[in-house]
């Protein structure tokens, strides 16, 4: 956890600082693009310039063309009629080389605002077109020239001197205009000042806020830290407790283990000893340690289950048996015995066909079974079936002629461990704890009481599918015996 925290938080202060260096990257970005604007805006303004300076050129090329005019009308030079057009021509380049750096550059709208490079387009066509009309006109005059109509070239020159008056008029308009384009062009260095200073404070802004964000992750993760340091001490803690739980678990199954496991060793040597000198056969002598290693087993079955359940692993492998078959084989394993001094009776109901655990079934008869064994030193063990008149529950009883389970005992015989005082019996409470646990799994009932000064331990199992085997000796007898239980 404090790992996954760390990279977090590594995380957040590693996007600040990331974010610190980016604006800063920013800054230095714009600072060189700002520096390249004002070379750029500079190359510019002297090619602007040159170019603003053609206008007197054209302003002096009108005056010339009148003064050839005037020189028609008093015929004394007819020569000058060539040098009109040519100087028409080099008007019209000047006018065509200021458009390619004005209107016909595709970086004008970085170069001009948009109102300023709208204004500047119409005025130029404008004065384009007077010009064009300027030279019609001077076409017409001298065709009227050439053409001895002396009257219309008057005429025409008048015009012609008008639309020369309304060029250079205009020509002092676009001369004004372009004076102070420059002031207002996206390129001016005011502008260009201007647009980096915004963005200075901007940046500065930004990285005052993000250094803010900066010092609020560090002082977030610092407490973080500290409050999950004392969380997980406070795990640890837990854990360590945990553990100490786990080790006298541990410790309570190795002593369980040992002490269950030990007991049942010293009949098998016992019925050796009385095979060797005689005093039993080889058979008898097999048959009782057969029968001991068949409770060994269900010790060793029941010490495995215990951990089962503590880690809720218990598990039933469900199937079809005859629950009369199940008690049957436990009172056969039960026969050899050493431990027991009393015989087992029997009052089977119906021999019904359960969908049951047969192991963990048998494992719970033998678990009771041998917990009366060792407290009836006279008398009886009894074990009773009745099938209940609704036919879907299943009572096992298994009485015994000892003395009752005493008072303290009785509440919690069916947890771990609690067998004290001079009831320190081997097996009475590890093996009915178990047995609970497996009769709960089938969704039954298993309890324990005292009846007429003996006790009796009572199962209750639920028949979800079963089936009768009806025997010829009890044909008879199923309706008296369903209305007697």
């Amino acid at each position: 956890m404090l790992l996954e925290i760390s990279s977090h938080s590594q995380f957040r202060i590693g996007i600040c600082i990331s974010m610190i260096i980016l604006l800063l990257g920013v800054v230095s970005i714009y600072t060189i693009k700002t520096m390249d604007d004002i070379n750029q805006n500079y190359n510019f303004i002297l090619d602007y310039n040159k170019k603003i300076s053609n206008f007197d050129d054209i302003k002096v090329k009108y005056e010339r063309q009148m003064t050839i005019f005037e020189s028609l009308k008093s015929e004394e030079n007819l020569m000058g009629v060539g040098t009109f057009w040519i100087y028409n021509t080099e008007i019209k380049n000047k006018i065509y080389d200021f458009n390619r750096l004005i209107l016909d550059n595709h970086h004008i709208d970085e170069i001009l605002v948009d109102e300023k490079s709208s204004e500047l387009e119409n005025t130029i066509n404008l004065y384009y077109n007077l010009h064009l009309e300027y030279e019609n006109s001077a076409s017409n005059a001298l065709s009227y020239f050439y053409d001895g109509n002396f009257g219309g070239f008057l005429l025409e020159y008048e015009n012609l001197k008008y639309l020369q008056f309304e060029l250079l008029e205009k020509l002092e308009d676009i001369e004004q205009m372009l004076e102070i384009i420059p002031i207002y062009s996206k390129l001016s260095v005011d502008v260009i000042i201007t647009d980096f200073q915004i963005l200075q404070w901007t940046m500065i802004i930004l990285v005052g806020a993000v250094t803010s964000m900066l010092v609020f992750f560090l002082n977030q993760t610092n407490t973080n830290l500290k409050n999950e340091i004392k969380e997980q001490t406070k795990n640890l803690q837990k854990l360590n407790e945990k553990l100490k739980k786990v080790d006298k678990k541990r410790e309570e199954f190795i002593s369980i283990a040992s002490h269950e496991l030990k007991g049942p060793i010293q009949p098998i040597f016992g019925f050796v000893e009385l095979a060797k000198t005689g005093i039993i056969s080889k058979q008898e002598a097999l048959e009782g340690i057969s029968n001991i290693a068949l409770n060994l087993e269900n010790i060793a079955n029941n010490v495995l289950d215990l951990t089962k359940i503590e880690n809720d692993e218990l598990e039933l492998h469900l199937e079809k048996n005859n629950i009369n078959d199940i008690v049957s084989e436990v009172l056969d394993s039960e026969h050899y015995n050493p431990d027991r001094k009393v015989p087992i009776k029997t009052r089977l109901d119906l021999d019904v066909v359960m969908n049951l655990d047969k192991t963990r079934i048998k494992q719970v008869l033998r678990n009771i079974i041998d917990n009366c064994i060792k407290f009836t030193e006279t008398g009886d063990i009894t074990i009773q079936t009745n099938l209940l008149k609704d036919k879907k529950t299943l009572k096992l009883f298994i009485t015994d002629s000892g003395p009752e389970i005493p008072d303290d005992v009785l509440p919690k015989i069916f947890k771990k461990f609690v067998t004290k005082g001079n009831y320190k019996v081997s097996g009475f409470g590890l093996g009915l704890y178990i047995s609970k646990k497996i009769i709960d799994a089938h969704n039954g009932k298993i309890s324990a009481y005292n009846k007429n000064g003996h006790p009796v331990f009572e199962i209750a199992l639920p028949i979800v599918d079963f089936d009768l085997n009806w025997k010829n000796s009890v044909v008879d007898d199923i309706e008296k015996t369903l209305k007697n239980n």
